[in-house]
């Protein structure tokens, strides 16, 4: 069966928090700049052109859902007419636009938005040539041109990039997701590989011919994640480059905040990446240098256990850096 939309990207998370002056202090330290706030809620942007890019509510702390973006006012107007959707409402947040909103099986907030206005960028957000691989150095890219960065700056972050959720049925929220806004699967952890149990699934917007990030959500269980509570695992922003991921890292270090899990190079989607705790406990990820795919690359069923060193496999592990610690990633402080 078709899907009822393709959503073209993710938009924003949503997260309420219970003291918005320290969420917006982490926020600045992680990269992001306030372009609003009101008594009760927080709006940060990246240097990319959105209005915005992340949204924190004041209260009990909670994940309340994604935002996604759709690719035309018609498709907006499809989705309301579904019973799962509600009617479609103007946005007041900045950037204008249009919003209709659902609950996914596990009751975490889904809104699909359509028609905020971008702002005119303020920097050129081409990375800086990198000059590796080959032997021959005439084949390097930065010639006569030396790369610097100031120290102390604050990392650059294109824009939000995907989103981990603990659920409590892998298949049954890959279908909601896929059903209602076309996202597909690409990697399907199965440790033991091909009929083995279903660890996570690592899934994308079906953009069609045009490429898509390895993954827009990651489906983890929360029965073993989060002792069976639904919620955040973590959200996750695209950096310029590499350096802005140690930019990050070095600031996020300096001024005191949690390390969770970094720096190193994914497996599934090959991010370099870095996370971060925030004041309560959300992980939020720096990451750069994904895999892009098109509607043609099928899923993958990946098992994990064959990833890294043989003689001390690990769940999860990175191409290089250090192992995750699956006992705190996506745990309840999280949620």
């Amino acid at each position: 069966m078709s899907p009822v939309i393709k959503v073209d990207d993710m938009a924003f998370p949503t997260l309420q928090v219970p003291d918005l002056d320290l969420q917006e202090k982490f926020l600045i330290d992680f990269g992001l700049t306030r372009v609003a706030r009101t008594d009760d809620t927080l709006y940060m942007r990246g240097d990319g052109p959105q209005a915005f890019v992340h949204v924190s509510k004041l209260g009990d702390q909670k994940f309340l859902g994604n935002a996604f973006y759709a690719c035309s006012m018609e498709d907006m107007e499809t989705l309301a007419r579904t019973d799962a959707f509600g009617n479609i409402e103007e946005l007041t947040s900045p950037g204008g636009g249009y919003v209709t909103s659902a609950t996914d099986p596990d009751g975490i907030g889904v809104q699909v938005v359509f028609g905020i206005e971008n702002r005119e960028l303020e920097s050129d957000l081409n990375a800086v040539e990198l000059n590796v691989g080959g032997i021959e150095r005439e084949n390097f890219r930065r010639i006569n041109q030396p790369k610097r960065f100031s120290k102390g700056a604050y990392p650059r972050i294109k824009r939000f990039a995907h989103c981990g959720l603990n659920v409590t049925d892998l298949e049954a929220s890959l279908d909601w997701y896929n059903e209602h806004l076309g996202i597909i699967a690409s990697d399907l952890l199965k440790p033991g590989g091909e009929g083995g149990p279903l660890f996570g699934i690592f899934s994308r917007c079906d953009r069609g011919a045009k490429l898509a990030d390895h993954h827009s959500l990651f489906f983890l269980p929360a029965a073993t994640q989060s002792n069976g509570k639904s919620g955040l695992n973590h959200v996750s922003y695209e950096m310029v480059d590499i350096d802005d991921v140690f930019m990050g890292h070095e600031i996020l270090d300096k001024k005191g905040y949690e390390p969770e899990w970094g720096i190193g190079r994914h497996y599934q989607g090959s991010q370099i990446f870095d996370y971060w705790r925030s004041p309560f406990g959300q992980i939020h990820e720096h990451q750069t240098d994904g895999d892009v795919f098109d509607n043609t690359f099928p899923p993958q069923v990946v098992d994990v256990m064959l990833d890294g060193d043989p003689n001390n496999p690990e769940m999860g592990p990175s191409q290089w850096g250090p192992a995750i610690n699956m006992e705190t990633f996506g745990d309840e402080r999280g949620l």
